[in-house]
């Protein structure tokens, strides 16, 4: 093959990669990232449908709320509520994360709630202002709600929120 149809087949695939390399860096746009798979934010679950109102509150009791979590409460432990549904892809993967997390976290009460046995959660739902699960709220030992995810949290993201919790 001689030099001139070598420059030639090569120069396409030159521009051809970089063109994929500029695209794929997002075009320039500095402050964005992308992922390919949505993670959990901490924006409060059902923005606009109250629950963010939650964040930095204390919700008030009563004699429908489960024993455990009155009880977590008045000892100032932290507490791990997470509502989900069996067999849901999502809360499979956050139930998983939480069960993984518990043992590094003993002094923490975690509830986990099936949504679809009202019975075993009391008003704890309607307390917590759950939209559908799975909602994971984080809180404080003195009953403030610190985080409020609906949908999927990873690992990490729910990790850090629970270090940050017990500050």
């Amino acid at each position: 093959m001689s030099g001139r149809s070598r420059q030639t087949m090569v120069l396409p695939l030159l521009i051809l990669a970089i063109s994929f390399l500029a695209w794929g860096c997002g075009g320039g746009d500095v402050d964005t990232t992308s992922t390919s798979r949505p993670v959990a934010t901490t924006e409060p679950a059902g923005s606009g449908a109250g629950a963010d109102a939650l964040v930095g509150t204390i919700p008030k009791t009563t004699a429908d709320t489960p024993t455990e979590y009155v009880q977590a409460v008045d000892q100032g432990r932290p507490v791990v509520v997470l509502f989900y549904v069996p067999g849901g892809v999502d809360d499979a993967k956050v139930l998983e994360n939480v069960t993984k997390l518990q043992a590094g976290f003993a002094d923490y009460v975690f509830l986990l709630y099936d949504y679809k046995a009202p019975d075993a959660y009391g008003d704890l739902s309607t307390l917590l202002k759950v939209n559908y699960p799975p909602e994971l709220v984080l809180v404080a030992g003195n009953g403030t709600i610190r985080e409020i995810w609906n949908g999927y949290v990873d690992e990490g993201t729910l990790n850090q929120g629970m270090v940050n919790l017990g500050q």
